[in-house]
């Protein structure tokens, strides 16, 4: 179903990665229920365990029939090749049995946050324009009311499948997915896709406004899986997955199902929110090999540690960390603590997955490591031109896993998606070694004394001050209308707030960056903003900003 060989290589630009293994071949003709499943089954592995769900366990040759009755249930509902079907489930086998029976039929899966609000599923609705939503019972309340409030017309009004794990019938007017699955078989002919026939559309980050969903195709989820997950991170059959992310993420979609379903490894699924505590007990349960998480996660562990005492994490091998950056002193933490290593990395819903990173035997603390084998990069300004290494431009990554688009918005590709290039808005510089090192969004940025100031680099030099927990940097303009770096600040527990101890925090940044990086002001806040995904909502901080007089900055 796929090849992997080796090409004769053409000369490479100057910011490609140099590849030591064979060029990743995709063939035509490639459907992900193969590829991702019933490989496994060829390979002999149909009674090994795929998904550790509480007590439950779910074998491959299992997750295929599932698959196949979804499938079944699709095409008796008219669904054809191409049409769009929307997942809105929690992290249980369901949602496995949905997404690889989806693809299966040829349809295209829309993963989606469940954590929504109606408004937001009326948008989905409106956008995406499915042809079925299979949607946890537990989520269906808000889509009941969301399905009345969106302009659809009759013609375009989705089924909907309700998965409810407790057996109660499914509401009038909805379809009974355990009831309608009993009654197909488990076997179905997988459509024969071709790798560039569209499988799965991604959200991308609406911080500035609504989602964009992310158009990709078969190949790029194959192709990242082999250069990343197989060759970089080197995942195996033995290895088990756990993740705090759930499973709408692409992040945890790939990391937390695709990856050791790649390899015949298992992953644990949790659909429940969880306390950071918890996840020590969690890890030590399963006996995961890998845990994929975020930094906001790690810190809390970290804050947590009395709880990691009586589990045995003798098999955790590694933390897989994305989303925002990875100060250092949480690594230098986390390590100190666990002795278990941290790959920390960046990808993006447009690249489909992460394509820097640290990985094993090759990790640089603070760091976000160095290109994955196959892509390669450019640093530019605010004119496209290329910057000098050591300096800060935004990130233009290449390479095969690029989506195709943002559905239904054509300025929006054109000015992100140029071929197989990604422009983003990130800020980055790579060291003489090739080492990336993230400085912040482009709209993040301060420009502080006519020069690029990185918010990041002032929060890890923040944090390192034994009375912060975690800092939130933020550009304020003082009397004269200049951009100033102002800190909000989390304290740790036994410090309290005051001007002497801000005078110190500030007096512990000079001493260490710049003088012109250092905050001018130092404001203390119980808890920072943050976005579901754990990110720091600095729009909500700049309106705290806001209501500062500028002499305080002077």
């Amino acid at each position: 179903m796929w090849d992997v060989r080796s090409v004769a290589h053409p000369e490479k630009p100057m910011h490609q990665s140099d590849p030591s293994d064979p060029e990743i071949i995709i063939p035509d003709r490639l459907n992900m229920a193969e590829w991702f499943l019933d490989a496994r089954l060829e390979e002999g592995l149909g009674d090994e365990t795929a998904i550790y769900y509480g007590d439950e366990r779910h074998t491959y040759r299992q997750l295929v029939e599932a698959s196949c009755r979804v499938t079944n249930l699709l095409r008796d509902l008219g669904l054809r090749i191409e049409d769009r079907v929307q997942l809105l489930l929690l992290d249980t086998p369901e949602f496995a049995h949905a997404y690889f029976g989806v693809l299966r039929a040829g349809c295209v899966a829309v993963p989606t946050n469940t954590w929504l609000q109606v408004k937001d599923y009326v948008y989905y609705l409106e956008y995406a324009r499915p042809r079925a939503v299979i949607v946890d019972a537990t989520i269906y309340p808000k889509l009941a009311e969301a399905l009345k409030l969106a302009e659809l017309p009759t013609n375009l009004r989705p089924d909907i499948i309700v998965v409810d794990r407790s057996g109660a019938p499914a509401p009038d007017g909805a379809i009974d997915w355990r009831a309608e699955l009993a009654r197909r078989p488990a076997t179905a002919k997988t459509e024969p896709t071709y790798r560039d026939d569209f499988a799965t559309w991604l959200s991308s980050s609406g911080s500035t406004g609504n989602p964009k969903c992310v158009v990709h195709m078969h190949h790029d989820f194959v192709w990242n899986t082999v250069a990343y997950a197989q060759r970089t991170l080197g995942l195996t059959r033995d290895d088990i997955t756990l993740a705090a992310p759930k499973l709408f993420f692409g992040y945890a979609l790939a990391s937390n199902m695709l990856f050791p379903f790649s390899v015949g490894g298992g992953c644990v699924l949790l659909p429940e929110r969880v306390k950071p505590a918890d996840y020590y007990g969690l890890l030590a349960r399963y006996g995961a090999t890998q845990f994929i998480t975020v930094p906001t996660t790690i810190a809390k562990m970290l804050a947590a540690k009395e709880a990691m005492a009586g589990h045995d994490l003798a098999r955790l091998h590694s933390l897989i960390s994305a989303g925002e950056a990875l100060p250092a002193r949480l690594y230098r933490d986390w390590k100190r603590l666990t002795g278990v290593e941290i790959y920390d990395g960046i990808g993006s819903a447009e690249m489909f997955h992460i394509y820097i990173t640290n990985r094993p035997g090759d990790v640089r603390e603070g760091s976000l490591g160095k290109l994955v084998d196959g892509y390669s990069y450019r640093l530019i300004d605010d004119d496209g031109a290329p910057v000098p290494r050591g300096e800060i431009g935004t990130l233009v990554i290449t390479g095969p896993s690029a989506g195709v688009g943002y559905w239904r918005m054509r300025d929006k590709s054109r000015a992100t998606f140029w071929g197989d290039s990604v422009r983003g808005s990130d800020k980055f510089y790579v060291d003489d070694d090739g080492y990336f090192w993230f400085c912040g969004r482009g709209d993040d940025m301060l420009k502080c004394s006519g020069v690029y100031v990185s918010p990041l680099e002032v929060e890890n030099c923040l944090i390192g001050h034994p009375a912060v927990r975690e800092a939130g940097v933020v550009g304020h303009r003082d009397a004269a209308g200049l951009e100033k770096t102002l800190a909000y600040v989390e304290l740790e527990d036994g410090h309290a707030p005051g001007d002497e101890l801000a005078a110190d925090i500030i007096q512990h940044c000079r001493a260490r960056i710049a003088a012109f990086k250092a905050p001018r002001r130092v404001e203390f806040i119980a808890e920072l903003p943050r976005t579901d995904t754990g990110k720091i909502k600095r729009g909500a901080l700049r309106q705290l900003a806001a209501s500062l007089p500028a002499e305080a900055l002077a």
